[in-house]
């Protein structure tokens, strides 16, 4: 998948320190790592998106590459693999994880709907309920059995928790890292 660059200036700091789910903020070296990280299995980074038109603000989880290509769709800049030092420095640079859009395309390619406020609950609940030692765990049949929720929602409860949430190489399921 490409890489994405946009011109620094193009963000506006909301004045919070991270973005928030529920009033949790994703610690910065989790979302260092996420943002750094180019291989097939990503991490997630919950970021908050702003849509200048609506004037309305979405806090949640998804996958850098998705914030990246929004940033080029916004300034209509190129999808391709020359930018990506620059993308990823623009995303290291949102120390507030925050993210202005007014293109209706960019705001698409952030996948806000991979998830329902619902998904979200019954992923918190599971993790309440299960606890998180099998998400650090090797134990695939207790970690497939959470992947029968919502996996980005999985992963913003993950992340909830104060870990790295990352997609598996090949069958797409998400786990957990310290």
């Amino acid at each position: 998948m490409g890489r994405h660059a946009v011109a620094a200036g193009l963000f506006v700091a909301l004045g919070c320190t991270a973005a928030r789910a529920g009033g949790f903020v994703q610690d910065q070296a989790h979302y260092e790592q996420a943002v750094r990280n180019k291989t097939s299995a990503p991490y997630f980074v919950l970021v908050s998106v702003v849509d200048d038109t609506a004037k309305t603000t979405w806090t949640g989880c998804t996958l850098p590459e998705f914030v990246e290509a929004a940033l080029d769709i916004e300034q209509g800049l190129a999808n391709d693999d020359a930018d990506m030092a620059r993308d990823a420095r623009t995303m290291l640079d949102a120390k507030d994880h925050t993210f202005h859009f007014s293109n209706p395309k960019a705001l698409a390619e952030i996948r806000m709907d991979a998830y329902a406020p619902s998904d979200l609950e019954r992923a918190r609940g599971y993790l309440h309920a299960h606890g998180t030692a099998f998400l650090l765990s090797s134990d695939w049949t207790k970690i497939d059995a959470a992947n029968a929720l919502n996996r980005t929602a999985l992963a913003c409860a993950i992340i909830e928790k104060g870990f790295a949430a990352r997609m598996a190489d090949g069958n797409g399921e998400t786990f957990a890292e310290p």
